[in-house]
């Protein structure tokens, strides 16, 4: 068993044990992908898993405007302060995930602790797995005040 083995299997154990489905059939997947030794797979994961997990995200962000849902009417919130102040905060989010993959790609050995935050996050917290990127790009503000 391989030392990366080890990890994706406790990260599954914490999955179950803090009740969040997400990590759990995560963790799980790359197991299964491990086992299985689907030629190419992991290439391909490396390669578009961020941007099909982004993709994903915005699909279901928009899911409201396609089905009808919401339309025109919705951008008027846009000059309310709820709207102004979510507009602000989703450019400083778009900038914070940026430099986390900047961190990331820079210092890959970064996304250890990124992971174990956001597995606990996950499970103990009540939290979303959406924050990786944003959560890097915020460690990578930080560590710029610290040098």
């Amino acid at each position: 068993m391989t030392e990366g083995t080890i990890i994706l299997a406790v990260v599954f154990a914490a999955g179950i044990i803090g009740k969040n489905d997400l990590v759990a059939v995560a963790a799980g997947s790359m197991l299964l992908l491990q086992v299985t030794a689907f030629p190419g797979m992991f290439r391909f994961l490396q390669t578009s898993a961020n941007e099909l997990g982004i993709t994903f995200l915005l699909i279901g962000l928009l899911l409201p405007y396609a089905n009808g849902q919401m339309g025109l009417a919705s951008i008027k919130s846009l000059f309310s302060t709820h709207g102004l102040v979510a507009v602000v905060i989703g450019a400083v989010g778009a900038r914070l995930a940026a430099e986390g993959i900047q961190l990331l790609t820079a210092q890959p050995e970064i996304m250890v602790g990124i992971v174990l935050g956001s597995v606990l996050g996950v499970s103990f917290f009540g939290g979303i797995p959406a924050g990786p990127l944003v959560a890097s790009g915020l460690a990578a503000v930080i560590f710029r005040y610290l040098r």
